[in-house]
């Protein structure tokens, strides 16, 4: 558990902008995209091919795996479904421990790296972090409260 107790604000904690993002991760993303424009008229889906520099689990380097990823907007939030096809284990491991569904809740940061030094400064883990050459993404454990990982991300923009 870390530092921060389940009765702090922890948006207030870390200084949290609006939602920008809901990522699910998924078995199959083109079945999931066209379940939801059928059912919830919702698209269209984007596709984006992201190119991440370097990846990191549990602090430890890890090879940068493949994913098929899909972005849709729902207003001011996107909406990602993320694949996993090939490892490192992580998203293999939500699926195999709970199947389909929410993963993480993100947020756009300007700032990756002052937004992780302070996550440090009040007792917060990092789970997992890629980097882009424009910047990246980190997730937060904070699974304790509410099941859901936070996610912070640095990025050029949003990609729906």
């Amino acid at each position: 558990m870390n530092a921060l107790s389940i009765n702090d604000d922890l948006k207030s904690a870390l200084e949290l902008p609006d939602v920008s993002q809901i990522a699910m991760v998924v078995h199959g993303v083109e079945r999931v995209i066209e379940y939801y424009e059928t059912v919830f008229g919702l698209g269209p889906f984007v596709r984006p091919s992201i190119r991440f520099t370097e990846m990191y689990c549990g602090g430890e380097p890890i090879p940068v795996p493949e994913w098929k990823l899909a972005f849709c907007s729902l207003g001011p939030v996107e909406l990602e479904f993320i694949e996993p096809v090939t490892g490192p284990q992580y998203y293999f491991d939500f699926l195999e421990e709970k199947g389909e569904g929410l993963h993480h809740i993100a947020f756009d940061v300007k700032d990756l790296d002052s937004r992780l030094a302070h996550c440090k400064q009040v007792g917060i883990d990092v789970l997992f972090m890629a980097r882009t050459e424009q910047g990246g993404c980190a997730h937060l454990d904070i699974r304790g409260t509410g099941g859901a990982i936070v996610e912070i991300v640095q990025r050029p923009g949003r990609r729906a």
